[in-house]
């Protein structure tokens, strides 16, 4: 079917800001990856999207794999177009989440960077490629910020490795350097590294993040009154034994609407060979059902955040886990098939793009004067504007008459082309 002559206006709208970036030719082959990104492949690659778009694939590999273009340059440009609209912009009730995730390649001995390392995704070792990235997350909104390719070390490491906490570090380097707005820096225990504390201490920001069970912790026994360094899962029996009386009620809302309720003890201290005064969070419960942890140990840098602040804050981290499906489930993240860095981080940016331009289309409601139903989720975007592609085929005009009803079309606009 012919799709590649489709025209809707809010996907061409967005895409024009990228004119500047790309030459007319480079341009429509853009225009048709965006294009083909909505619509689902049982194995995505370039020859099945110019198969569903009836367009040449030899076009398409040439821009995606020899064509100059600049993903920087790209996502510099994407940023600046959610930047500029209230709806979708980064603004200081929300965070700057840090994390990485894996791109299983199970069969894969070839492609750049794939190695047997831990996968998030999948929650243990496979040969996989792995990003870090980062992202906006508020309560109402969450976007992918940037990522960067992690390449595993092999034998000696070479003079310009960089490690997933380096990697991390220019991520924040380059949000502060675009001056996104953010509370917060927010990241799992696994990047909780005293150099990592003092790095983000050193460009005046909060962080607020969750430590490791076995972490050091300067304490006071309160029997001896001597001060050390004890590890935290020593601390927590002796918090439950002598301060139980000191231990406050916070609720925690949970992403299914329902409230838990858990009990917190603070202190003011340091890590071991960390130079950052912290306030330390001990929470006694787990996040959520599916957790198999009773305690977690929040710290932040901000000595005046209350517990339930930082437990707050430090929640809103989920909203990466989010994006990073929303990524793989609706718009392919994770099936590339080329083994060059370089194109795989073209199609990583891809996905961000195509994620983006639905997230635009869905904060500003672009549907809602087409579909009855607007949807509500980034997967019923992608749905809705994927029947709105075809209906807009030239093939389909003249032979779905019926399908305005189907799909619950109220645009008179729309039904009056499917009626002619």
């Amino acid at each position: 079917m012919a799709y590649f002559n489709t025209r809707l206006r809010f996907i061409d709208q967005f895409l024009s800001h990228f004119n500047p970036l790309f030459s007319n030719t480079q341009m429509t082959s853009l225009r048709t990856l965006v294009y083909g990104m909505f619509f689902d492949y049982k194995r995505l690659s370039l020859s099945a999207v110019a198969r569903k778009t009836n367009t040449n694939y030899q076009k398409l590999q040439h821009f995606f794999s020899d064509s100059s273009w600049d993903i920087n340059k790209l996502n510099d440009t994407r940023l600046k177009i959610l930047q500029n609209q209230p709806t979708t912009r980064a603004t200081l009730s929300g965070v700057f989440a840090l994390d990485d995730t894996g791109c299983p390649k199970p069969h894969a001995r070839k492609t750049e960077g794939a190695q047997f390392q831990y996968c998030g995704s999948l929650g243990r070792e496979e040969n996989c490629n792995i990003a870090v990235a980062s992202c906006f997350v508020s309560s109402a909104k969450h976007f992918p910020i940037n990522f960067k390719s992690y390449i595993p070390i092999q034998g000696k490491p070479p003079e310009d490795f960089k490690s997933k906490p380096d990697l991390a570090k220019e991520l924040i380097t380059e949000a502060v350097d675009k001056k996104i707005p953010f509370s917060s820096v927010v990241f799992d225990a696994w990047y909780t590294s005293s150099d990592m504390i003092e790095f983000i201490a050193s460009k005046n920001l909060t962080l607020v993040a969750e430590t490791k069970i076995n972490r050091s912790i300067l304490f006071t026994h309160p029997e001896t009154r001597q001060q050390g360094y004890m590890c935290a899962e020593d601390i927590i029996p002796i918090i439950r034994k002598f301060y139980a009386h000191r231990l406050k009620h916070v609720e925690i809302h949970q992403q299914n609407g329902k409230i838990k309720h858990a009990f917190t003890y603070v202190i003011k201290s340091k890590l071991k060979n960390c130079s950052v005064p912290l306030q330390i969070f001990f929470i006694f419960d787990k996040w959520s059902d599916t957790d198999d942890k009773n305690a977690h140990v929040l710290i932040t840098n901000n000595l005046t955040m209350s517990a339930k602040a930082s437990i707050d804050t430090y929640l809103l981290r989920w909203g990466i886990e989010e994006s990073f499906r929303e990524l793989k489930d609706n718009f392919c993240f994770d099936q590339y098939q080329v083994r060059d860095q370089e194109q795989i981080q073209r199609h990583w940016i891809i996905s961000f793009l195509v994620w983006s331009l639905t997230y635009w289309i869905k904060q500003n409601a672009c549907l809602s004067k087409i579909l009855q139903e607007s949807p509500q989720s980034i997967g019923q975007c992608k749905e809705a504007i994927a029947a709105l592609i075809i209906i807009d085929s030239t093939c389909l005009l003249s032979k779905n008459k019926d399908i305005a009803e189907i799909i619950k079309i109220k645009s008179q606009r729309f039904i009056k082309r499917l009626e002619n």
